[in-house]
This record gives C-alpha cells, sequence and structure tokens, in this order.
C-alpha cells in the first residue's frame, strides 16, 4: 500500500484519498485502543485522540498505565508527522491547482507597483549637458552683497 501511494502512476488525487484514509484510521486504532487500554468511553478516547494528534492537548484526560504512555509515544510521533505531511500536501496541491490565477494576479500587482521597463539600457548623451543648463539657468543673474 505504501508503494502505491508514491509510484508515478498514481494520480495526486488517489494519493490525497490515500493520505486522508491514513489520518482517519491513526484516529480510529487510537479511540480504539485508549477505549480498551485506558476504559474511557469512546467519545473520550476519539477526543483525546483528536487533540493528541493536532498537538493542542487540553490536559484533562492523560494516559495512566504504563503501555498507554508508551502507546501515546509511539502514536504522537507518527501521527503527528503524518498528519503534517498530510497537510504539506494539500497546500501543495492548493497551490499546484491555483498556480496560473496566483501567477496573474502576483504579476498584476508587481505591474502596477513597478511598471514594466521598456528599454534596458538608459543612455545619457553628455553633449546636450550645456543646453540643459541654460534652459534651465535663470534669465537674469541675481547679485549678493
Amino acid at each position: 500500500m505504501v508503494d502505491f501511494i508514491y509510484t508515478t502512476r498514481s494520480t495526486l488525487k488517489t494519493r490525497m484519498l490515500m493520505l486522508i484514509i491514513t489520518v482517519v484510521a491513526l484516529l480510529i486504532i487510537g479511540t480504539f485502543v485508549y477505549h480498551a487500554v485506558e476504559d474511557w468511553s469512546y467519545m473520550d478516547a476519539f477526543y483525546f485522540s483528536s487533540i493528541s494528534l493536532s498537538t493542542r492537548g487540553y490536559g484533562e484526560l492523560h494516559p495512566t498505565t504504563a503501555f498507554s504512555k508508551i502507546f501515546t509515544v509511539f502514536y504522537l510521533f507518527i501521527g503527528v508527522a503524518f498528519i503534517l505531511y498530510t497537510m504539506s500536501s494539500f497546500i501543495g496541491y492548493f497551490v499546484q491547482q491555483h498556480e496560473p490565477k496566483l501567477h496573474k494576479k502576483v504579476n498584476l500587482i508587481k505591474d502596477y507597483f513597478a511598471p514594466p521597463k521598456k528599454d534596458k539600457w538608459v543612455v545619457i548623451d553628455h553633449s546636450k549637458k550645456n543646453q540643459a543648463e541654460e534652459e534651465f539657468s535663470p534669465k537674469r543673474k541675481i547679485k549678493w552683497e
């Protein structure tokens, strides 16, 4: 199943579906293990599993047996890694699907604030320097005493 996710023939939508199924499976596994080991209700076990995987953790529920503490450590290492990978894949999918629109909008904003230059080189003609000084110099000279 892991090889199926990473093959080049699998589509991006199939990979997203497999990642969602993996996250849901992690929540279900955590719910059943905490229900069996800690003797919590299914709702409390699911609540603890979901707040643990979201790295929030309010602290009102916590594992009490040695087995559930060890399970929680590995459950969080694996679960948080899968959640982060799934979120990064969704962001990558979103950017890939909307990249042409985003690129167009960014170019519009960039062109508004910094219009494109028509010429790459600016040529300064020094022969017209004296002419420009004569045009902008005052017509009558002011004598300072």
